[in-house]
């Protein structure tokens, strides 16, 4: 049985490698996040809080990366995209305090959260900036 919640596939790649590759540890970062937190009692809470943190910083390279990229080709709904962007960070952010506060905290099914967000964000939002990438060096 695979503790992984989902595999890579070419269906989310937007065509341009920097971002696929990100993209790619992104969903890495997603599964072993999944993994961590079925450890049991204490060990879920240390293991949510290290590697969400480290996630977070991640996400947050990655959505600069995007939106460099998105004004170098004068993308027209940057502003669009980068509300999505923030309201993601401030809803992780405002999960880990809550975690931070909480005795025994339950980081089931945050993880899921995490996965159909950045699915959904890959599948939907990023494909849309995909055609204006065709012509930037990779």
């Amino acid at each position: 049985m695979t503790s992984k919640l989902v595999e890579w596939s070419d269906e989310f790649s937007v065509g341009y490698k920097g971002i696929d590759l990100q993209h790619m540890e992104l969903v890495h970062l997603v599964n072993d996040f999944h993994a961590g937190i079925q450890k049991g009692g204490l060990m879920k809470k240390v293991y949510f809080l290290q590697t969400i943190k480290g996630a977070v910083k991640y996400v947050k390279t990655h959505f600069e990366t995007e939106e460099s990229l998105m004004m170098q080709v004068n993308y027209p709904y940057l502003n669009e995209h980068k509300r999505e962007h923030e309201n993601f960070i401030n809803e992780v952010t405002r999960q880990i305090q809550n975690f931070e506060k909480e005795d025994n905290p339950d980081p089931t099914g945050f993880d899921q959260y995490l996965l159909d967000w950045i699915l959904n964000h890959i599948a939907n939002s990023d494909k849309k900036y995909s055609p204006y990438l065709k012509d930037l060096p990779e």
